[in-house]
């Protein structure tokens, strides 16, 4: 059932992954259309996150909800989905990154009881 969910995200123009995460940055699912190392993807998002968490925490700023990387050649989104784990969508520059954040709020309890 998750990788199917996650497959929707392909769906979304310009989106090339959509990868559930642990917070020890290990993989646990994916659903890709092209190259993309997902385990280094793993990794870096998990660390991004939890350094984002942390700076939000120490400025008092609560709960981190999402997390936009925009980049040269399009976004990544990062978003928790427990305490144990979490998501990123990696889009390209032609991605409505509104459209992103949509499906991601409109599936994420499906994604949450899914794992």
């Amino acid at each position: 059932m998750l990788k199917q969910i996650l497959g929707e995200f392909l769906k979304v123009e310009g989106v090339s992954a959509a990868v559930v995460v642990g917070r020890d940055g290990f993989v646990i699912e994916s659903a890709i259309s092209g190259k993309i190392d997902i385990d280094a993807l793993g990794a870096m998002a998990s660390t991004g996150m939890g350094t984002s968490e942390a700076m939000g925490n120490e400025l008092g700023k609560g709960n981190l909800d999402q997390m936009l990387v925009e980049l040269e050649k399009g976004p990544i989104i990062l978003s928790p989905l427990s305490s144990d784990e979490l998501i990123a969508i990696v889009a390209d520059s032609t991605a409505n990154v509104g459209r992103i954040r949509y499906e991601l709020k409109k599936n994420k309890e499906r994604l949450i009881a899914a794992l």
